[in-house]
């Protein structure tokens, strides 16, 4: 039994033992002694609230259990008038089935009351007749309406909240979907770039070989291989992000490819937008591959992008480059102080399911967080040279 489940029955529990005390204590003359009040009456009260543990997996036939419990009680036992039970029931039913039912089920409801005010009246005297009546059937009738209202009214915030979770769940898909279609688009434009690279360096092997250059022909061999090698570890990730997607991404207009060689012109225009950034870089630069050097670079931007839309302008960041000799580990950390959480309507953080997409796509690893004293912190470890499958 899962955690849940386990508070579920308890609620059960509660609901089942409160219902029937206060059903007890409120319309029954179990405090005037054994004499009026029999103990198995107390029983029989007991063994039709347990069907409410079945109300939210049966509720229309807890429904009628206790409907038929609480009019054998209003006609048979003269100490005992079932109201909470009913209540509770129909509250359920009004909560998890269809609004006809729910009408249905609070028309049923009257029978009971209508007997048990019937029992009011027939015992109160005759000047008090018309006021005993009216009371009565008002304050069973609008406690019924009541539990009915409120019963529906729960349905349709739930039903709301749904449909809140199915448009997130669907803004959150269209979001990865339109940021692997622009990691294909990226990763095309670097296979295009490689086949370019190639295509040149054989023009050029052809006509070094032509005129008898030897090892000059061997470096444009060389790099052809290079370039092959690169493109086929890109063409493998770009056809795996559309594999994940399931459908093929529409190529767009090519454009020119950022990567880190690009980072000191982005802190610039940071810097210029007013957040004070500093870049710390620890041991010596190595060549990435042109797609982990993109998601590279890409992090920086939506970190700090994210940096100016969250935290504000004024807010010191740092962007740590970390080289080893096979991975790269990058880090934007900002300082922006702690505060309570709050809603942002506008904020969805799909880039940051974007990036892990990104860099999951380079076979790099992602993490994203706020930190305990404050601030935030966008981690990433990119691959420094991938080797190609055979």
């Amino acid at each position: 039994m899962t955690s849940a489940q386990s508070r579920a029955r308890w609620r059960d529990l509660l609901v089942t033992l409160g219902g029937c005390t206060l059903d007890l204590v409120g319309f029954s003359k179990i405090l005037s002694g054994p004499a009026e009040f029999p103990a198995w009456v107390a029983g029989y009260a007991l063994a039709g609230f347990v069907a409410l543990f079945w109300r939210r997996r049966a509720p229309l036939a807890v429904f009628a259990v206790l409907w038929l419990h609480a009019v054998i009680a209003a006609v048979a036992i003269p100490s005992y008038g079932p109201v909470v039970g009913v209540v509770i029931a129909l509250f359920t039913v009004a909560n998890q089935l269809p609004r006809a039912v729910g009408i249905w089920a609070l028309a049923l409801s009257l029978v009971p009351t209508v007997i048990l005010v019937a029992g009011e009246v027939a015992g109160a005297p005759p000047e008090l007749v018309i006021s005993v009546l009216a009371a009565s059937l008002t304050l069973l009738s609008l406690v019924n309406a009541g539990a009915w209202s409120l019963g529906r009214w729960a349905r349709a915030q739930r039903e709301q909240l749904d449909l809140i979770e199915q448009q997130r769940r669907r803004e959150a898909q269209e979001a990865l979907a339109a940021e692997r279609a622009r990691i294909a688009r990226d990763l095309h434009d670097i296979v295009s770039h490689s086949v370019g690279v190639m295509t040149l360096q054989a023009a050029g092997a052809r006509k070094v070989l032509a005129a008898g250059k030897q090892d000059r022909a061997a470096r444009a061999l060389a790099d052809i291989e290079g370039a092959g090698t690169q493109a086929l570890v890109e063409l493998r990730r770009m056809l795996g992000v559309l594999r994940v997607d399931g459908q093929q991404a529409e190529e767009a207009e090519t454009q020119p490819r950022d990567g880190l060689d690009e980072l000191d012109a982005l802190v610039q225009r940071v810097l210029a937008a007013g957040v004070p950034v500093r870049v710390e870089r620890h041991g010596p630069p190595r060549p990435l591959d042109l797609g982990a050097d993109l998601t590279a670079y890409r992090t920086v931007q939506e970190a700090l992008t994210n940096v100016v839309k969250h935290a504000g302008t004024g807010v010191p960041t740092v962007i740590a480059l970390r080289w080893a000799d096979d991975e790269l580990e990058l880090s934007i950390t900002n300082d922006a102080p702690a505060r309570p959480p709050e809603i942002r309507p506008h904020t969805s953080g799909y880039g940051l399911m974007g990036l892990d997409e990104r860099v999951a796509a380079v076979g790099g690893r992602f993490r994203a967080g706020p930190l305990p004293g404050g601030g935030f912190r966008v981690a990433v470890t990119l691959p420094v040279g991938s080797p190609v499958a055979a």
